[in-house]
């Protein structure tokens, strides 16, 4: 029995690369052509030439009064169980935990998002917000980062490539909101955020100089 590995670097691959690279794959070795031609086919140099000559003014603008006032550079004050030191080496590895809700609130979570018409992205996040404003003593101005895989046209879903970016969710909180108005709140903010979520996190990140 023969095994193959295939090691590609994160630089050309992202984590959605992997399903169309394994479909490519199945389909040579099945039918013994490529399904792709070159010549026509949309490639990630492609596209990476193009990103650079499109404008990012708009995209710019959004993030820049999106975050604006905002205390990037600080830290949300949470009850950690270990502080990380000023001096440690960074490995630059990642750390994934999960942890399970269990059936019966996993449940009510789809059923709430079901029977309101929410999508559940936005529901849990409504709820990270609201954990947040309680953990850290009811801390008004609240932000977090999302991962997205940032194929905003159909022609990037089928390119192997890395795309993905992280994009800063900023939530101004209002603890006389209701649920409801949280929710649509929410709903709202990530609905425009991910209009100019092709804009890369270091440029974002760029126009705000305290940050590290």
């Amino acid at each position: 029995k023969d095994i193959i590995i295939f090691n590609f670097h994160h630089a050309i691959f992202d984590l959605s690369s992997m399903n169309i690279f394994l479909h490519d794959l199945d389909q040579a070795y099945k039918t013994h052509q490529l399904t792709t031609d070159n010549n026509t086919t949309l490639r990630y140099i492609d596209y990476a030439v193009i990103e650079q000559k499109m404008s990012m003014t708009g995209a710019s603008m959004f993030w820049l009064d999106a975050l604006h006032d905002c205390h990037l550079d600080q830290s949300l004050s949470l009850p950690y169980d270990r502080y990380r030191l000023m001096n440690e080496y960074q490995t630059n590895r990642t750390t994934s935990i999960s942890f399970d809700f269990g059936q019966d609130l996993s449940h009510h979570f789809l059923l709430y998002a079901l029977s309101n018409n929410i999508e559940h992205e936005h529901l849990a996040l409504a709820t990270y917000f609201i954990f947040l404003f309680k953990l850290t003593n009811s801390e008004k101005d609240l932000c977090t980062s999302m991962n997205i895989d940032n194929r905003y046209r159909n022609e990037l879903k089928s390119i192997i490539g890395l795309f993905e970016n992280v994009v800063p969710l900023r939530c101004q909180l209002d603890p006389h909101w209701s649920f409801h108005y949280l929710l649509d709140y929410v709903g709202e903010l990530t609905t425009n955020s991910m209009k100019y979520s092709y804009l890369p996190l270091q440029r974002i990140l760029s126009q705000h100089p305290n940050v590290s």
